[in-house]
């Protein structure tokens, strides 16, 4: 679904949630970037400068809001978790040899690496997956404002959106129409 970037920072939706359908209780902030392919070729840093960015809210039910926030503290969570694990490793590591400690501490270290990939992997494609999406586009010439491809949102939402475009599109060609005159002219 396409819509203008000012829609997007005026939070100009109907509430309708963008993740289930349903009527909308509450409204939550979304910042979205594009980078374009080629600025990671400069490294990180380049690749954050040239990212092209929107942010707004998104109408959403709160079982939606509980539903991200359990998915990114809990992608978020997994990296205190690592380093926790990786402390007790260093703690119970073996000073001499001691096959006992020694498995332990390779299921210790494990254990952190597995909940360091649930950390990467949570952020980076759980989260992508659950919530809404979005391509910002960059600016075309001769327009206005950029467009944005929201990704990831119900049909409903995007029916409802897309009556109201072009509710609000009729109303604007209604109120350009010049009247016509209804005598003659000499």
């Amino acid at each position: 679904m396409v819509i203008w970037k000012s829609q997007l920072e005026r939070n100009d939706f109907p509430p309708v949630c963008a993740m289930t359908g349903a009527p909308a209780e509450v409204w939550r902030r979304f910042n979205f970037a594009t980078t374009p392919g080629w600025a990671f070729l400069g490294g990180a840093l380049i690749a954050a400068v040239m990212a092209r960015r929107a942010s707004g809210y998104l109408p959403l039910t709160r079982a939606s809001v509980q539903k991200l926030r359990l998915v990114t503290w809990g992608s978020i969570g997994m990296l205190p978790l690592a380093i926790v694990l990786w402390i007790a490793a260093a703690l119970v590591a073996p000073s001499e040899t001691d096959s006992f400690r020694s498995g332990v501490t390779a299921v210790l270290v494990l254990l952190g690496l597995v909940s360091l990939f649930g950390f990467l992997i949570g952020l980076s494609i759980v989260r992508k997956m659950v919530a809404p999406t979005a391509i910002v586009k960059s600016q075309q010439p001769g327009y206005y404002d950029a467009l944005i491809e929201l990704r990831h949102v119900h049909p409903v939402f995007v029916a409802e959106v897309q009556r109201l475009q072009h509710l609000r599109a009729a109303q604007m060609g209604a109120a350009y129409q010049a009247p016509y005159p209804t005598g003659t002219w000499k």
